[in-house]
């Protein structure tokens, strides 16, 4: 599918990590699977994909770890 920002490329499936901060806590969830525009960047998540991703953040971050990180796919680690 063609870029709806630029109109310079097609988009490609990648997996990038994404972060959430608050009070002080951070969390990563790594892998996470998407789409990205080469030419300009700009990133889409299906909305299965966004769902799950809010509530792996949301669950990382009232872990109590002052960071915290996981896989899309399962795989957990705190630090």
């Amino acid at each position: 599918m063609r870029c709806e920002r630029c109109d310079q490329a097609d988009r490609l499936p990648v997996r990038r990590a994404k972060v959430a901060e608050k009070q002080g806590r951070v969390a990563v969830v790594l892998g996470v699977p998407m789409e990205e525009c080469p030419a300009c960047g700009e990133r889409w998540l299906d909305w299965d994909v966004a769902r799950r991703l809010d509530d792996l953040l949301t669950e990382l971050l009232a872990a109590g770890a002052e960071v915290a990180t996981r896989h899309f796919d399962g795989t957990s680690e705190a630090a």
